[in-house]
């Protein structure tokens, strides 16, 4: 046998995927893909001795110099603290390179793409093999991805959504003004956003521009990376009840400084169009966002936590493609999608009340020559994870916590429900997910609001009704939610990405 077969084999007997092998001897999925597949002939004498230690068994085993392996167990040290932690780490580079949902589809195709994935147009012909990741786009905020690997009819499919937008602010059609002396941006609040961390924090601008170009408008995904931005705070002796439950006036107070101006003329369009690759007269038009210019990190004494914008949601936007991702080669029909425009309702044709669910299920269904009798047979059998980030219990604020069930950061998803129907979860639903849970060793807890507070709500209820389908909504613990930067659990990446990767394996 050789060296690839003697590694796939231990690593299915161990339940491991590729990533997480890679994970734990400091490798990559796609060098683990290789050697299973015995494209590497040499493999580096440090990564077979670290395999070894992984399985239980010796080196020469696995070079094919003793016939048998030794009957030894896997090495929990190296999937412990170190192993989820790079989870974590992969999460933080996601986000600190997707400041906007046009560069978290980036970054999650290049993770598609990686795995071997497929795209597809929305606008042509799709010729769909089973067994095949595919995945495709749509207008730059949204992605989707799907492997074919059962029959929908006889086992359903198993969906994962959650949404890629955050809280924040975005930049004006007029972009800038010249006031006293400094040209400042002007901007509009978009969605829930806590207003008053944005204030004294150097800001970076990302986004998209449309250009003007020969073959029509081009867009242009821009990511500048450096503080450019910053919206300095009034002093307490100018603002005397600046600690008083300040409100502030986002017309008039929340314009960042970009530049001291004498001449009198704004630079800002002049500015992104060096980035954009034109003139400022050859821009059409653009969506772009300030965003916090430092990069999350590991935080306390132990580095238990990470810090990082846009947790809520993009982390589950990574959670759910890259479950799919390692779930890839599961005999299964799923469908992991991240949405954009959630934090303003979903009401978009990248939101979760377009039609992307429905027109995959269809396109899938037509091309496996189902009837419509056959897809409402897929749907009955469907489930849907709905992710959107749950609130850990804040100790300095307590009373707004439900005192029964309180939720703590590092220690697993978070199952949420509400009678109201804010959150999709039913009692069956709530079943199903605490069996999978349960039979996978992956630790959860559970969130109710308190019965006098009312809660968030997520793109789980308008799926289930739309789709007449079984929904449970979940999501990582947080505190900070819908601040410039919140705060996780370092545990957590790794939970909800296993949970979602046995989840499309149909455990």
């Amino acid at each position: 046998m050789s060296i690839g077969k003697k590694l796939k084999e231990l690593r299915r007997a161990a339940g491991l995927t590729q990533g997480e092998v890679a994970s734990a001897i400091n490798s990559n999925r796609a060098a683990v893909q290789k050697y299973e597949d015995d494209k590497v002939v040499n493999v580096p004498r440090e990564k077979i001795e670290k395999m070894a230690a992984l399985f239980g068994v010796t080196p020469s085993y696995l070079l094919g110099w003793d016939e048998e392996a030794p009957g030894k167990k896997i090495d929990e040290r190296l999937v412990t603290m170190d192993f989820k932690k790079k989870y974590a780490k992969n999460l933080l580079d996601f986000l600190n390179n997707a400041p906007t949902p046009f560069q978290s589809v980036d970054e999650l195709e290049k993770l598609l793409l990686d795995a071997g994935a497929v795209e597809l147009n929305e606008g042509d012909a799709w010729d769909i093999e089973r067994g095949q990741l595919y995945y495709m786009k749509k207008r730059g905020t949204q992605t989707a991805a799907f492997p074919v690997g059962a029959e929908p009819k006889e086992v359903g499919f198993r969906i994962g959504a959650a949404h890629q937008d955050a809280p924040g602010f975005r930049i004006k059609s007029v972009p800038s003004k010249i006031d006293a002396g400094y040209e400042r941006i002007c901007m509009e609040g978009y969605g829930g956003l806590i207003v008053h961390g944005w204030l004294d924090r150097p800001l970076a601008v990302a986004g998209r521009v449309f250009v003007k170009s020969e073959n029509g408008p081009k867009p242009v995904n821009i990511n500048i990376k450096q503080p450019i931005l910053i919206i300095p705070s009034a002093a307490i002796h100018v603002e005397r009840g600046v600690n008083d439950g300040a409100k502030f006036n986002l017309q008039t107070e929340m314009c960042p400084f970009f530049m001291q101006n004498t001449d009198g003329k704004t630079h800002f369009t002049e500015f992104i169009a060096k980035y954009a690759g034109c003139t400022p007269d050859e821009i059409l038009s653009w969506e772009l966002a300030p965003y916090e210019a430092y990069d999350g990190c590991f935080v306390g004494a132990e580095e238990e936590f990470i810090s990082v914008a846009r947790l809520d949601d993009c982390s589950m936007a990574h959670a759910v493609i890259t479950g799919a991702i390692e779930a890839k080669d599961a005999e299964s029909c799923d469908i992991a999608i991240a949405f954009d425009h959630e934090e303003c309702g979903s009401n978009s044709d990248r939101g979760a009340r377009s039609n992307t669910i429905e027109m995959l299920i269809d396109r899938i269904c037509e091309k496996l020559g189902y009837s419509c009798e056959d897809k409402y047979r897929a749907l009955s059998k469907s489930v849907v994870f709905s992710a959107d980030m749950a609130h850990a219990s804040h100790p300095s604020y307590l009373g707004k916590a439900e005192p029964t069930l309180p939720v703590v950061l590092g220690k697993g998803p978070v199952l949420k429900i509400a009678t109201s129907q804010s959150y999709a979860s039913s009692s069956d639903g709530t079943a199903f997910f605490k069996t999978l849970c349960e039979s996978q060793d992956i630790p959860y807890q559970v969130f109710n609001n308190r019965s006098d507070v009312r809660g968030g709500g997520t793109i789980g209820p308008m799926i289930s009704a739309t789709y007449g389908v079984m929904t449970v909504d979940i999501g990582n613990p947080m505190l900070s939610m819908h601040a410039v930067r919140e705060l996780g659990g370092t545990d957590d990446a790794y939970y909800m990405t296993k949970l979602f990767r046995v989840f499309y394996e149909g455990k």
